[in-house]
């Protein structure tokens, strides 16, 4: 079945819903008991510090900061970081993202993963666990779900597994995925678990390293772009490392090390400062994650889907912040905006892909821009659907124009990339049946 004739039977399926320690004490010593984790409680709102206030004193202590040790601070604090005090997505936040904009979007990622896992030999009946890093406010999980639904997945083989660090939003996905959901003790490799209406088991993790290795489909959008990033400039005496320090006016700014760092000897390999560049930004964190994902994918089976705001390898200084829809100074209220810098999906490529006597990592197709996966994948005749089945003219045009911002070079559509990673055994079956919205569109809908 080709592409075309598979999405179109995927949207008559799915349907048009729209939707103790010693211590020294005089000479002898003495027993102190440690606190017990579960009784300790985060500083009350506005009690603790502020982060410009921790960061400074963090340079005034240890010298300047790299970008990324600023964006570790500012992201994940537990009682001021960005992620971890408020809901940062949506009209009101700071940003939007695609599933946010159109049910359109998730039902085309579930349809994909679909269409794809049916050339493995695997399909309803047969137990998935679905994997998502970083799952904003639960909408793309609770999409994808709707259509495995309508698919044929029963709830009994269906597991769902949420990496999100952030109590925060943990809470709105609860509140999004699950009729109900509970804390777990400290000994459980998640932290917290719930179950859907339907019966379908929910799990959250700090870390991907706890999720269980099995057959699974990971998803991450709109995730690699917010882990941290180290800056690098090229000059006459070497590359250097670009250093985040206080001025004499008792701000922020950015300053070149006189040296090399250790970040320079350990993170600027080739083929990574390959070329002319003079700037290059590298993620150890996201390049660690793709490989995880590529040897999961390849050791355990499964498929992994990035989609994310990128380059392939042209540019270097992408690093900013974005505060009420509004790009701003990211060296100024750290806290209140959200950082970020373009994936560079050049160097997830080079983590995951599998080279010559290398072991456990996967094939690695992309980056495409969203307009051509979006097209590739049959989306306008599911919004077809979708407009046919709407209940107002104020619906279709609503839907239209959602679905022109996902496709739009001038808005999400160039700006937007997707990446996936299939495991080493496939190459032959993708010779014969080219990965779905990656290849061509003429030789898809042959």
């Amino acid at each position: 079945m080709n592409t075309r004739s598979l999405f179109r039977v995927c949207n008559k399926l799915i349907g048009p819903s729209i939707a103790c320690t010693p211590c020294r004490h005089v000479g002898t010593y003495k027993t102190v008991k440690r606190p017990d984790p579960s009784t300790l409680k985060m500083p009350a709102p506005g009690t603790a510090p502020k982060l410009m206030e921790i960061i400074k004193e963090k340079i005034r202590l240890k010298g300047p900061l790299s970008v990324a040790e600023y964006m570790h601070i500012v992201i994940t604090n537990p009682t001021e970081g960005y992620y971890m005090k408020k809901e940062t997505i949506g009209e009101s936040g700071d940003f939007i993202t695609s599933p946010e904009i159109s049910q359109l979007f998730g039902e085309i990622v579930g349809i994909w993963f679909y269409a794809e896992t049916q050339k493995m030999g695997m399909g309803p009946g047969r137990p998935l666990q679905i994997v998502e890093l970083g799952p904003g406010k639960g909408t793309l999980m609770s999409d994808v779900l709707r259509v495995l639904h309508r698919l044929g997945y029963k709830p009994k083989d269906l597991s769902i597994h949420l990496v999100e660090i952030s109590d925060t939003m943990q809470t709105v996905q609860a509140h999004q995925l699950c009729a109900s959901h509970k804390g777990c003790d400290v000994d459980s490799p998640h932290y917290c678990e719930g179950e859907t209406t339907s019966g379908i088991k929910v799990y959250w993790y700090y870390d991907l390293k706890k999720v269980p290795c099995n057959f699974s489909w990971y998803i991450a959008h709109e995730f690699f772009d917010v882990l941290p990033i180290h800056k690098f400039e090229k000059t006459e005496e070497g590359w250097r490392e670009l250093l985040i320090d206080i001025d004499e006016n008792e701000k922020l700014y950015y300053r070149i090390s006189a040296k090399e760092t250790n970040n320079v000897n350990n993170l600027i390999r080739p083929p990574l400062d390959g070329g002319d560049r003079t700037e290059l930004e590298v993620s150890a964190r996201g390049l660690g994650i793709a490989r995880q994902l590529a040897q999961r994918v390849d050791g355990y089976g499964g498929l992994a889907l990035i989609a994310d705001y990128g380059h392939s390898g042209e540019k270097g200084d992408t690093f900013r912040a974005f505060h009420k829809h509004k790009v701003v100074n990211p060296l100024e209220t750290p806290g209140a905006s959200d950082l970020t810098a373009d994936v560079d999906f050049s160097q997830l490529r080079v983590a995951a892909s599998m080279t010559p006597g290398d072991e456990n990592y996967a094939l690695v197709v992309g980056p495409v821009t969203q307009r051509d996966f979006l097209r590739r994948t049959q989306a306008e005749a599911r919004l077809k659907v979708l407009i046919d089945h709407a209940k107002s003219d104020e619906q279709k045009e609503t839907l239209q124009a959602a679905y022109e911002m996902l496709i739009d070079p001038e808005k999400m559509g160039e700006r937007f990339k997707f990446m996936a990673f299939y495991p080493s055994a496939m190459a032959a079956i993708l010779e014969k049946y080219p990965p779905i919205g990656f290849s061509n569109l003429e030789k898809e809908t042959k």
